[in-house]
């Protein structure tokens, strides 16, 4: 399904999503009290977030003989561990966030009829995806703050506390911190998009650039277009260096909550629970996708600017001319990927299906050890 809204609208849609965990930079030209309203949402966010992530690892030990328990703290844990790492990454990585953002709205703003026509195109490609996905988020979380009501339990997550809660204006405090931490989890969540935006926005750029090599008709022309091929080359090189980290991250929170996710799911547990867990498991498997879609298109877009110069006219060019377009299609067969060594050799579609299927066969040998436990109790 396409999904016809301006760039503009996409961005704004974007910003909001992550507005509670100050994930998306300001500008440089921001006055001085909104930078501070800025930095206290991000304190507010990571302090809750701890709040919450601190009593769920605390439950693993206290419910170490409760699997099922165990394993449900643990998926929620994969959460919150996220969360909370994104918001770290964001941070240290805000300046060169800042200059990738600031010049995708530039862009964006500034953009001519073809520039505009290749946003447009982008945006119907995944912004159905991108809203589905983002309100499944929101969704879950509204599950967990909704459930306890339902079924009657003390707390929206399954956290153990270092104390006893004796009063019912503290436990109606700490819920209500929990609901808190809950929305920042959402919102964490969601920088995924953020991240997505950054890559679908430099597929947009080597697009607009394959195009004004295929029209090349001179040697200026096509020095003025090599020179716009560096640039957009280190625009990928820093979109790169800030995505490897968050990617890092997704790849290792989103593990342990399939896993555990799926032992969940085939236990004996009421079907509200299921159903909430079955979302969480289904926004897990997603996440990665949301990176490695538009990192595979990347890897193609970089690739066919070799095609488009080869596409131009240059074969009864001057003999410079023509050793600049050998260049550049030499320069582009080595093409653009988000690579972390030693984990993820390429983020693409391949290594996405692998990861799945990596994941799944560590839940069956999970799966054995779970069922083998409960034969012997």
């Amino acid at each position: 399904m396409k999904l016809s809204v301006t760039p503009e609208a996409a961005l704004r849609f974007t910003k909001m999503n992550v507005y509670l965990v100050s994930s998306w930079p300001l500008s440089k030209s921001i006055s001085r009290v909104t930078k501070i309203w800025f930095s206290i949402r991000w304190w507010i966010a990571f302090i809750s977030l701890l709040l919450l992530f601190l009593p769920l690892t605390n439950s693993v030990f206290v419910f170490r003989k409760d699997s099922l328990v165990m394993v449900k703290a643990a998926c929620q844990i994969g959460a919150s561990g996220q969360a909370l790492l994104k918001l770290l990454i964001c941070r240290y990585q805000s300046d060169r966030l800042q200059f990738l953002h600031q010049e995708m709205e530039v862009f964006i703003k500034n953009a001519d009829s073809l520039e505009k026509k290749f946003l447009q195109k982008y945006i119907e490609k995944s912004g159905f995806f991108h809203v589905f996905v983002s309100v499944s988020m929101w969704a879950v979380c509204l599950a967990f703050i909704i459930e306890p009501i339902l079924l009657s339990h003390p707390y929206p997550t399954d956290t153990a506390y270092p104390f006893v809660v004796k009063s019912e204006s503290l436990r109606i405090a700490l819920y209500l911190q929990q609901v808190m931490a809950l929305f920042f989890v959402a919102a964490a969540l969601t920088i995924d998009f953020q991240v997505a935006t950054l890559l679908w926005f430099t597929c947009v750029k080597f697009e607009v650039l394959g195009h004004h090599f295929r029209e090349v008709s001179s040697e200026r022309e096509l020095v003025a277009c090599i020179k716009k091929h560096q640039q957009v080359l280190w625009y990928a090189k820093e979109v790169k260096n800030a995505v490897h980290y968050i990617t890092l991250a997704t790849i290792a929170t989103t593990t342990i909550g399939v896993i555990c996710g799926c032992l969940t799911l085939i236990s004996n547990q009421p079907f509200s629970v299921k159903l909430r867990i079955a979302n969480i498991v289904g926004n897990a498997t997603s996440e990665l996708f949301i990176y490695a879609w538009p990192a595979d298109n990347l890897i193609q877009k970089s690739q066919d600017i070799g095609w488009s110069v080869y596409n131009s006219k240059w074969i009864n060019a001057p003999i410079s001319m023509v050793r600049m377009t050998m260049n550049v299609i030499h320069r582009s067969q080595i093409p653009v990927m988000i690579t972390i060594s030693g984990v993820m050799p390429s983020l693409c579609l391949h290594y996405y299906t692998s990861f799945l299927s990596t994941t799944f066969s560590y839940f069956t040998t999970l799966r054995a050890v779970y069922a083998a436990d409960e034969t012997e109790n």
